[in-house]
């Protein structure tokens, strides 16, 4: 069981790392198109189209199975926790469930249309050039897929009674974490 954990938390680890890496990339062509535009008079071509298209995709997709595995989706809590334990565990299961059902629904649907604009070679023509767009289609999948399977694996750790052992990222302060305790 701890290898199975082992792998999805990379795999989730992996994902967020390439949003991260998407707003570091949106940060930097912004700026440059910014500089380019102001001191040259020669914007960035088709700055909007990969921004919205790209980046933007990417980043709100790509964490979804990050934000499951730290059970950081939003959940009303005000009346369920007045109920019995077990009527709360069942509910917790049931959510698991529907949350995996829904997205691997979501996720092959969108996997579909993936596949499709791949075949079909889709791309948008920005300031007169031809820009390649199917990739973007793969964050939506790859996003709710990696969810389903954080959903499917925590259910089926609470199905055994065993924790689903998924390592979320660790970010420490480095000015926290310098022994002291407080």
């Amino acid at each position: 069981m701890n290898f199975i954990s082992s792998v999805i938390s990379r795999l989730i680890a992996g994902s967020a790392s390439i949003a991260g890496l998407l707003v570091l990339l949106l940060v930097v062509h912004v700026t440059l198109d910014v500089i380019m535009r102001f001191v040259f008079e020669t914007p960035l071509n088709s700055t909007i189209l990969y921004v919205s298209a790209f980046y933007m995709v990417g980043i709100a997709f790509l964490p979804l199975a990050a934000v499951e595995q730290k059970d950081g989706h939003i959940a009303v809590e005000l009346l369920v926790e007045k109920f019995p334990q077990k009527l709360q565990n069942f509910i917790a299961g049931l959510a698991l469930l529907l949350t995996f059902i829904v997205t691997a629904t979501v996720a092959v649907r969108t996997g579909d249309e993936a596949l499709a604009k791949y075949l079909g070679g889709a791309y948008s023509i920005e300031a007169g050039g031809k820009v390649i767009t199917w990739p973007t289609y793969l964050s939506l999948p790859i996003g709710f897929g990696l969810m389903s399977i954080v959903a499917g694996w925590k259910l089926v750790c609470m199905i055994m009674g065993r924790p689903h052992g998924l390592n979320a990222l660790k970010i420490e302060d480095p000015y926290l974490s310098g022994g002291d305790s407080q």
